[in-house]
């Protein structure tokens, strides 16, 4: 094991060396004779023979990596953390090396040109390039990769990513891509994911955490039934204030993007439209890359995304008690029924956050409703503008009755119980829109 071991090492750095002379010898204008020997005869077709060398292929494709990002992905709609996220999804960890150096790279080259580059860009180009142990030099970066690449990665690692990169679908456009700073193609001024928290929200989002830390389920319930208490309070008053003021106007309008990871993609959209639908946020999903576009009132995306994943975090705990006895291979283990009930789980949370929004819709003071429709109606505005049209998505799967029984129970313990919400008879689970 340990001589194959060696042989593999020798074999490599022996590779790189030639790789080295190859290209030295090319920015010289000789041929380099060893890598003759190598080679049949009928290679030598003099300076226009087919097929570059590895030097040039490499700087060719950086430019059109490059090119690929501006050009196709950055314009519609993608963002360095999304983009990545995909192609670790379907491509694994290679693919997503190189992409991260070409985006590092692209920001690069905009910082020498001046170009403005979005805070929240930056920060995500940041990130990723701190989880990179390779930083792109200006140019050459590719091969320079390729040298100290281990065995089995080669030039079809960066082909590969670019047939992936050219085959995804368009997004859209939360953040405007670097250059473009100010020319979004909406008015709104839209969500940074990253922007500090008002200190409100830095209380629910504690309330939450407790939420998801205790053993207890009647203190779950208390902690999650006054985040969203809060929530609901806190947008009321200023909606209130508003109309008191005499700006009916609407408030601050914008979108946010949310990854939903596996397993149980479909079940988890369940989830999330019903905390959008019962905090007046729209949502529609991508289909392909388990990506979510959500719009609405600032203040309420961030308590969507706050309680979603908080929800989340719930419905798996209450999946690990509800199978800690069960044997394995059990009904109770296997993935349609822990798919079913996470559906069920949504179909009951649903019915109480639209129970409680109702009622508390219905205390507010007659000056704040003006207001609330404007908000609604800016929120269809943007969305229309934002997505464009939808299909509506009905899942094929059939669940496991017991499965979803089981989740509703749960969800009965999850959250709201202290508040006295009543349960109706909708359906959340077959609403969900997809961009068409």
């Amino acid at each position: 094991m340990g001589k194959n071991s060696r042989r593999r090492n020798v074999d490599k750095q022996r590779r790189a060396a030639e790789r080295r002379r190859r290209q030295e010898s090319t920015r010289r204008g000789v041929r380099d004779p060893a890598a003759s020997a190598d080679r049949p005869v009928e290679r030598d077709h003099g300076p226009d023979e087919a097929g570059a060398s590895e030097s040039d292929t490499c700087h060719q494709l950086e430019q059109v990596l490059g090119l690929v990002l501006r050009d196709g992905l950055w314009a519609h709609g993608w963002q360095p953390d999304e983009l990545v996220r995909q192609i670790r999804r379907v491509g694994g960890a290679d693919p997503a090396e190189v992409l991260i150096m070409a985006i590092t790279a692209d920001v690069a080259l905009h910082d020498r040109v001046g170009n403005v580059v979005h805070e929240s860009w930056r920060r995500q180009t940041d990130r990723l390039a701190a989880q990179s142990s390779n930083v792109p030099c200006r140019e050459g970066w590719l091969a320079c990769w390729l040298d100290a690449a281990r065995d089995g990665v080669d030039l079809t690692t960066v082909r590969t990513l670019l047939d992936t990169l050219l085959s995804l679908r368009g997004l859209p456009t939360l953040i405007p891509p670097p250059g473009e700073v100010g020319n979004l193609r909406v008015d709104a001024e839209l969500l940074d994911d990253d922007a500090v928290r008002s200190p409100k929200l830095v209380t629910i989002r504690g309330l939450l955490a407790k939420a998801e830390s205790t053993e207890f389920p009647a203190e779950a319930e208390a902690f999650t039934a006054k985040a969203q208490a809060m929530m609901i309070e806190a947008r009321l008053d200023e909606a209130t204030v508003r109309a008191n003021s005499g700006r009916r106007s609407t408030g601050r309008i914008s979108a946010i993007r949310l990854p939903i990871d596996e397993p149980y993609v479909a079940s988890k959209q369940s989830l999330l439209y019903v905390v959008a639908e019962a905090n007046d946020v729209r949502c529609v999903f991508h289909r392909g890359v388990d990506l979510a576009t959500l719009v609405g009132p600032a203040g309420q995306l961030r308590h969507v995304e706050l309680l979603f994943t908080s929800l989340l975090i719930q419905v798996q705990s209450a999946l690990t008690a509800d199978a800690a006895d069960a044997p394995p291979g059990s009904r109770v283990r296997s993935r349609r029924y822990r798919s079913s009930f996470i559906v069920g789980f949504a179909q009951r949370i649903g019915e109480r956050l639209r129970q409680e929004r109702d009622a508390s819709f219905a205390a507010v003071s007659d000056d704040a409703l003006p207001v609330l429709a404007a908000d609604a109606s800016a929120t269809a505005e943007l969305f229309e503008r934002l997505v464009g049209p939808t299909s509506r998505l009905r899942s094929s799967a059939t669940y496991d009755a017991a499965g979803v029984r089981a989740g509703a129970g749960a969800a009965d313990r999850a959250a709201f119980s202290e508040m006295g919400v009543r349960s109706s008879a909708r359906n959340a689970a077959g609403e969900l829109r997809d961009a068409s």
